[in-house]
């Protein structure tokens, strides 16, 4: 779709808009339907358990939430072409939000809910300052990875060194599972392997995708992706492009908080979860899933994981060479990842099959 037939699907007025106007066009958009391979996804996600060992749900469900957290980078980078290096950070505050609440206050009933709320809180906040400190000050492109790079960086080395508090790269431990529930009533304990714990954050998934895949079907995403077309025109319309960008990265955060609150159970919480290795990691699962598609990165997160578990163990020594000479085949090859090369594939079989009749 072209900027222009996107600014002509869109009403708007010369006026410059404002946090409310922007709220007020997040979710008026297209009814859309879950289509086949929606449908597929799920019966996977709902029969999986069934299907395989106490360890591979484990596995399952720590993949998950990095499914997630792709998803969330996938709507700053994939839809508004901004590139951050530093959404680890937000995954590790949403982690240690809900790790160290538990810790230091997991005897207090509903400590869980108030890490979750800290889990999002945290990451939204540190979102909202650097989102507003940048955007409004026209800095972007290449200049917002360079400022994000050094900013995880910082916050992972501060990670480390504060050890009596974070754990460090020992971790932490010794604290209580979350539980989800009536406080003092009836409560139910996140544990790994629980197969609870892997159709929550199933859940969690599910409902995200629907509403992120909703919200980019919207007038908002539309002027999101006529943003990362070109800026200069999408503000002559306008629209204040600061106020769009900084609601798209602060609810992109928010999102990674969310995730990584859902890893607290299934994974393990330390300071690596925090460095920019991580965060170079989470941008391979969405350009090789295909960025700008919400479910490519959903897949890209679950392929280059399950490939890392079991190739590393075959390949100890050569795995991470293999695994960069296969990122680089897909930049060059394969742009639009394995959503994209997917739907060229079956759009293939499909033009055959009319041909044949």
């Amino acid at each position: 779709m072209s900027l222009k037939e996107i600014m002509s699907k869109t009403t708007i007025s010369q006026n410059k808009w404002s946090l409310t106007r922007v709220s007020r066009l997040l979710f008026k958009g297209e009814q859309y339907g879950p289509g086949t391979k929606y449908v597929f996804f799920l019966v996977l996600l709902a029969i999986f358990p069934g299907l395989v060992s106490s360890y591979q749900l484990d596995l399952l469900s720590k993949f998950l939430t990095f499914s997630i957290l792709a998803l969330s980078l996938d709507l700053i980078w994939g839809y508004a072409g901004i590139l951050s290096f530093a959404h680890s950070i937000f995954f590790g505050l949403g982690s240690y939000g809900l790790a160290l609440t538990l810790k230091y206050w997991g005897h207090i009933p509903g400590a869980t809910y108030i890490g979750l709320v800290l889990a999002v809180g945290l990451p939204s906040f540190l979102a909202f300052i650097i989102g507003y400190a940048m955007f409004f000050r026209r800095v972007g492109g290449v200049y917002f990875a360079i400022v994000t790079f050094a900013l995880g960086g910082i916050l992972h080395s501060v990670t480390i060194v504060w050890i009596g508090f974070t754990g460090g790269l020992n971790g932490l431990y010794g604290f209580p599972n979350p539980r989800l529930g009536i406080p003092g009533i009836w409560e139910v304990e996140m544990t790994t392997g629980m197969v609870g714990t892997y159709y929550l954050i199933a859940a969690v998934l599910v409902l995200i995708y629907i509403l992120t895949h909703r919200w980019m079907r919207s007038p908002f995403g539309q002027i999101l992706r006529a943003i990362n077309d070109n800026e200069e025109r999408v503000e002559s319309f306008g629209y204040n492009v600061p106020v769009v960008k900084l609601v798209t990265f602060v609810t992109s955060c928010a999102i990674a908080g969310i995730s990584g609150a859902l890893y607290v159970p299934v994974g393990f919480v330390s300071a690596d979860i925090m460095g920019v290795l991580f965060s170079t990691s989470i941008i391979v699962w969405v350009a090789v899933g295909g960025r700008g598609t919400l479910f490519g990165p959903v897949l890209g997160a679950l392929v280059v994981n399950y490939l890392q578990v079991y190739m590393s163990d075959l390949l100890v020594f050569y795995w991470y060479l293999i695994f960069g000479l296969f990122f680089v085949f897909v930049v060059l090859f394969w742009p639009d990842g394995i959503v994209g090369i997917s739907n060229r594939i079956a759009q293939r079989i499909r033009n055959r099959l009319k041909d044949s009749v």
